[in-house]
């Protein structure tokens, strides 16, 4: 079984890391990868209290200043294979090595995911760090040694200092120490107490740092929770949203066996637990399950991008429901043809998926949700890369500056893009008092607007003489009428 589980590391490694870039930079990779780079600079925390901490160590460690698209999404992989092994070893503790074989399948074959592990996103990265947390309790309930729940501790620490949406999967690391096993009670708690000092211990460094800069603690993330949004009340907003991501990445081969698989897990006794009547697979269910009902009750608004957090531990109990449901039928012959049946479902609706994502992800089928944040609006990196990739031939003024008037974030992650020589200079848009300290001193200014007035400038109603340089539409747009306008700025003659 040991082959089985290096061919699905390779084959996640492969899946994934084909034409990683080809997608632009979201916003949140840009503000990631420049959190990467401040690494270098000295500035470990720098700008931490959105919930994201460390995600950004990782990063740092490809050096992004080399291949930063590729430095920050490759961080997300390496995560994804340890997750993936991990997954893989729990699934074959519930279910055998049918039940891991088929984990591992709906992990590298779940459209979803696939997309989200191909992105310097901290919600996989912590997803993967959860399920290697879940598979190190599930340990320590049978070993109950002090060495495996430090083990347990620093992994559910990562997962929270990598994104606090990981916070309520702390629940499952206590159900599964407390319920699972046969370690002596007094030994639960005090693995329990070891775990929590470990967790504790992780975040001693960056509190203090924020108290020491006076800075808020963590406000950005603890303003996500709340149990209403503008919609209505947020839990069933929040459902809608969730069976959307499901159901919209073109097929839905993977979401019924993940269903199928989670509900046979649930309905099937496996190994009893001494401790009440739950089986190993029930308790399993439960400690995915709960987790993320509380992330649905208490999210203002869990977008996309949040559940995945879930969705490996998700996937791999699917896969191990699904093994125990094989198990039903007695011939091995008859078990082999439902297996392959069963991954070659997964497969036939996930290649086209794939072939599109290394060629043209903006032909994707995604939810409207996930179209609009990486495909069509200010926060995909659609316009922007083709904007800074093509400064050395569009700009024939090398010596005049160039003022990015878009978001700060928007600028730091097109300036991923642009060769050395051709850096944008970062404002507040609009940008206006660097456009016009730039008129001053040089003469003349490059100005690369986003979606003006709305959040670029309209250079068009400066007191200047404007020459519009080139467009770059974003998927759906034409040059008529393109969010991202390269113009020449210049005093009236």
């Amino acid at each position: 079984m040991r082959w089985t589980a290096i061919v699905l590391l390779c084959v996640l490694w492969l899946t994934r890391l084909l034409s990683l870039e080809v997608l632009p930079l979201h916003n949140d990779e840009g503000l990631h990868l420049t959190r990467a780079v401040e690494v270098w600079n000295g500035h470990p925390f720098w700008a931490i209290s959105d919930g994201k901490i460390i995600n950004h160590w990782l990063i740092a460690a490809f050096y992004p200043q080399g291949a930063p698209v590729f430095a920050g999404r490759v961080a997300t992989i390496f995560l994804g294979l340890i997750g993936l092994a991990a997954g893989y070893a729990l699934a074959r503790r519930l279910a055998g090595s049918t039940g891991a074989l088929l984990a591992g399948a709906l992990w590298l074959f779940s459209p979803y995911l696939f997309f989200y592990e191909r992105l310097a996103f901290s919600d996989a990265q912590a997803g993967a760090l959860v399920m290697l947390a879940v598979w190190l309790a599930f340990r320590l309930s049978e070993s109950g040694q002090r060495r495996e729940a430090v083990l347990t501790g620093l992994a559910l620490g990562a997962a929270l200092l990598f994104k606090f949406t990981a916070a309520p999967f702390v629940l499952s690391v206590a159900l599964v120490v407390l319920l699972k096993g046969q370690v002596p009670r007094q030994r639960r708690w005090l693995n329990l107490v070891i775990i929590a000092g470990v967790v504790a211990a992780g975040f001693v460094v960056p509190l203090g740092y924020l108290l020491l800069k006076g800075n808020d603690l963590f406000a950005i993330a603890f303003g996500w929770l709340g149990t209403s949004s503008g919609q209505g009340i947020a839990f069933f907003n929040n459902l809608q949203r969730l069976w959307a991501q499901l159901t919209g990445f073109g097929t839905i081969s993977w979401v019924v066996l993940l269903i199928g698989g989670l509900a046979l897990l649930l309905l099937r006794k496996t190994r009893s637990n001494p401790v009440g009547r739950l089986s190993d697979g029930q308790l399993a269910v439960i400690v995915w399950a709960l987790p993320l009902l509380v992330i649905m009750i208490l999210g203002r608004e869990v977008l996309s991008r949040h559940y995945v957090v879930a969705l490996p531990l998700a996937l791999t109990l699917g896969g191990a429901g699904l093994g125990l449901g094989v198990q039903r039928f007695k011939l091995a012959p008859a078990r082999n043809l439902v297996v392959a049946a069963g991954i070659v479902a997964l497969v036939f609706g996930f290649v086209p998926l794939a072939l599109t994502a290394y060629t043209n992800p903006a032909a994707l089928p995604l939810p409207a949700d996930v179209r609009y944040e990486h495909i069509t609006s200010h926060s995909s990196g659609y316009g922007l890369r083709e904007a800074a990739q093509q400064f050395p031939t569009t700009l024939t003024r090398p010596d005049l500056p160039i003022i990015g008037s878009l978001f700060p974030d928007s600028c730091r992650r097109a300036n991923f893009y642009a060769p050395a020589n051709f850096k944008m200079v970062c404002t507040d848009a609009p940008g206006l008092p660097e456009i016009e300290a730039a008129l001053r001193d040089n003469g003349a200014v490059y100005v690369l607007a986003d979606n003006a007035p709305l959040i670029g400038v309209d250079v068009r109603t400066l007191d200047s003489q404007v020459t519009c340089i080139a467009a770059y539409p974003r998927p759906g747009e034409t040059e008529a009428d393109a969010s991202v306008v390269l113009w020449l700025v210049e005093p009236r003659s």
